[in-house]
């Protein structure tokens, strides 16, 4: 059976990226949570699926452009629901420290060092520092960010995200030192997760959240399925 990932937590009944959401997630008997991760102007690292803040809080404005206070001043949790009100953005320590020791965590990095100079470096000091080494597979559309990631620490598990249908994604996650493939789920097929364990690369699908598609993923064969609604899978 694949791995029971909650997409942004379990984001389809709760504000998504919220310690609301993950704590659901968990609730639901998932082995890993997906989520997103920026950085404020003073550094800290954050866990938000936009650039902007507009769409799931009650602020506006760049997080790149924001200290930590302002984030955290603002609500996250009431565009979903009334009985959400209150929740805050949490920071990506908050979601290691708050969520099981025994939980996989995929982090997303939503941009590496053309936006974010450096982020690459001070994820994988975090990370260190909250001794969650063993927990983190880190993926990013941002392939680059990926290479310089695997430069910086060879080992540390990557997900090379794609949504569209490549040529060749078995040989471009090599070429950057992914150990996954995080394809889109409309273009997996059997012979995909077929060649890339042959390759000894790891599938991990997004997003599926309709059973006759989570079936589909189950028969091809996929490691772990990421879905908005936990409960599903």
């Amino acid at each position: 059976m694949p791995l029971r990932i909650g997409h942004r937590g379990a984001s389809g009944t709760h504000p998504e990226n919220t310690l609301a959401a993950f704590r659901r997630a968990v609730e639901l008997g998932v082995q890993g949570i997906e989520f997103d991760v920026h950085r404020t102007a003073d550094g800290e690292l954050v866990v938000m699926h936009d650039p902007m803040v507009d769409r799931t809080t009650a602020g506006t404005g760049l997080i790149m452009t924001m200290t930590l206070a302002q984030i955290k001043s603002l609500e996250a949790g009431a565009w979903k629901g009334p009985e959400f009100a209150g929740e805050p953005v949490p920071t990506l320590r908050e979601v290691i420290r708050a969520t099981p020791a025994d939980l996989l965590l995929f982090c997303e990095l939503k941009a590496g060092s053309i936006h974010y100079p450096g982020i690459e470096q001070d994820l994988l000091a975090l990370i260190e520092a909250e001794g969650a080494r063993s927990r983190f597979q880190i993926s990013s559309f941002d392939h680059k960010a990926l290479k310089q990631i695997h430069e910086l620490s060879p080992t540390m598990p990557l997900g090379m995200l794609y949504e569209e249908n490549l040529l060749d994604p078995i040989s471009m996650a090599r070429a950057i030192g992914a150990t996954a493939l995080h394809p889109a789920w409309m273009w997996v097929t059997p012979e995909l997760v077929k060649e890339a364990h042959a390759a000894g690369l790891t599938v991990n699908t997004w997003v599926v959240d309709l059973p006759p598609f989570i079936d589909m993923m189950k028969g091809a064969g996929v490691d772990g399925i990421m879905s908005n609604y936990p409960d599903r899978l």
